[in-house]
């Protein structure tokens, strides 16, 4: 990213890592997925979408209830925390 960019964009980018991160070290096992994902692949008529996890699930269901801007709010949100701290210059 340019300067500017990273100015605008890097706290941002940070906490999607940060937030990435805990999810990896709090998420589902790689076995519950590969169950989920192999159900995909074999049902005799495949849903247009499987949601892995309570997270998805709700996102999903709020995604077809709730405007988008309001989900937007919510998920950022869901980012304020793993947001790095401000340091005094």
């Amino acid at each position: 990213m340019t300067d500017g960019q990273n100015d605008r964009y890097g706290p941002l980018v940070q906490a999607i890592v940060a937030q990435s991160a805990a999810m990896t070290r709090n998420g589902l096992p790689a076995e519950k997925a590969a169950l989920v994902i192999a159900r995909a692949v074999t049902d005799r008529r495949p849903r247009t979408r499987y949601t892995i996890g309570r997270d998805a699930a709700l996102l999903t269901r709020l995604s077809r209830v709730l405007p988008d801007r309001l989900l937007d709010r919510i998920l950022a949100a869901s980012l304020r925390p793993h947001y790095p701290k401000a340091t005094a210059a």
